[in-house]
Order: structure tokens, then C-alpha cells, then sequence
């Protein structure tokens, strides 16, 4: 992934008191007016950085530990 793709990341997680509600795609629609990302490319990106998919209401949404 590209560095201003993980850039543009890394501000929307930035202090996110609100993480366990958004999917790969939730975040992908988010963030498509600055970046075009794939769920592919979240996902990675969240799971190098130790986020963890749970499951919530038929849905798995990324949590922290």
C-alpha cells in the first residue's frame, strides 16, 4: 500500500473512540472523497496494526484489543 494511502488511515484511526462499528468496506466508503482504497487494502492495514475482527449484529466489525 501506498504511504499517503496509510496516511490517510492512520488520521482516521487516529483517537477513534468509536472502533466496533465499521467493517473493511464501512471504512473504504469513509474515506473514498480523499483516497480510493480496496477492503483488501484496510484489512491488511488494520491487521498489521493488531485490530481485531468481532462479530456484532450478523457483521464482523474491526475492534482493538
Amino acid at each position: 500500500m501506498d504511504e499517503w494511502k496509510k496516511s490517510v488511515l492512520n488520521v482516521f484511526f487516529k483517537d477513534r473512540k468509536d472502533m466496533g462499528r465499521f467493517t473493511s468496506q464501512d471504512i473504504c466508503d469513509n474515506v473514498r472523497d480523499m483516497v480510493s482504497l480496496t477492503p483488501d487494502e484496510v484489512t491488511e492495514y488494520l491487521m498489521q496494526r493488531g485490530y481485531v475482527l468481532q462479530r456484532q449484529d450478523d457483521r464482523l466489525v474491526w475492534t482493538q484489543l
